[in-house]
């Protein structure tokens, strides 16, 4: 992953605080989260790498049992799989088989729409290919949570009323979040108005991207009582850093939990991947020390 990337130089010297709530996220959270317990999902972009062998999974563990190995620390996966070959049954057999022998029958997929749909054909003309790609998620079951569609930095404001026009027709027995990357989305107070009440109107999450390198894409406008997080982290020499960020992070939510947030995903990524796991059992461990997540620790052997 390279969105979000810039030069090590820079880092410390980029403003990493949270932005003010957005105007849409004071209406989505209507002060009515009182006795309504919220869920927390917590993963990473991968499932798995040789080097995390001996740190997260046992010694020598072989790539075909790095799914099941993953699923007993965590309880979900951003799966980009799908983004670059279309599922079918075989894969989400193959893939619910190894969470099932993990003995973790909560476990969550989060599949990434094909980019034939969200990049190649940017949303026009795709409706027979979005019927193939819902049906192949389909297999994952039980084990089937929300759809992420990720927009590519080339699909700007410009394209508001082919986004419309598909947003529109999205089912509703689906859960899905929508990424924006491209400035053009953030930088025009009208263009940035309409596309997240087009979200809200259709009850489509909104995803809030959080690097170093696109602070912009950090807007802060939940369209729906829930929180879908994407966080690059820096890693190396600036790993301490990358935990001030989900600090902030922790505090953020606290807030929203008060106002009636319902639903956190936080999906942990890093440029090099090597030790992403890390990160996201730092995650998981202040989520559940401030915020009484309930999940499951995860042990990171250095």
């Amino acid at each position: 992953m390279e969105f979000g990337r810039t030069e090590e130089k820079e880092i410390l010297e980029i403003d990493h605080t949270l932005p003010a709530d957005g105007r849409l996220t004071g209406k989505v959270l209507k002060n009515d989260g009182a006795g309504v317990p919220l869920k927390f999902h917590v993963g990473c972009g991968k499932w798995g790498r040789q080097e995390w062998n001996g740190h997260l999974y046992p010694e020598k563990t072989k790539d075909i049992n790095f799914l099941s190995e993953y699923a007993k620390s965590f309880d979900t996966i951003e799966l980009s799989a799908t983004f670059f070959s279309k599922p079918d049954k075989q894969s989400t057999d193959r893939w619910v088989d190894k969470v099932t022998q993990s003995g973790n029958k909560d476990f969550m997929f989060i599949p990434k729409v094909h980019r034939n749909i969200s990049h190649i054909k940017k949303l026009q003309d795709c409706k027979a290919e979005l019927i193939e790609f819902l049906n192949g998620v389909k297999g994952f079951g039980a084990n089937l949570g929300p759809i992420l569609l990720q927009l590519g930095e080339n699909f700007g404001a410009n394209y508001y009323d082919r986004l419309k026009s598909f947003v529109a027709a999205l089912p509703q027995e689906h859960r899905f979040f929508i990424e924006l990357r491209d400035a053009s989305w953030f930088s025009d107070e009208i263009d940035r108005r309409r596309v997240f009440d087009l979200l809200y109107q259709y009850g489509i999450g909104s995803v809030m991207s959080d690097s170093s390198g696109r602070r912009d894409c950090l807007h802060m406008e939940l369209s729906t009582p829930d929180l879908y997080v994407r966080f690059n982290g820096n890693s190396g020499e600036h790993r301490y850093h990358d935990y001030q960020r989900i600090d902030h992070w922790v505090e953020r939510i606290e807030g929203w939990a008060i106002q009636g947030l319902k639903n956190v995903y936080f999906i942990v990524h890093q440029f090099d991947e090597k030790d992403t796991p890390a990160l996201a059992s730092y995650v998981i461990r202040k989520f559940n020390e401030k915020l009484n997540a309930g999940l499951k620790p995860v042990e990171w052997k250095w």
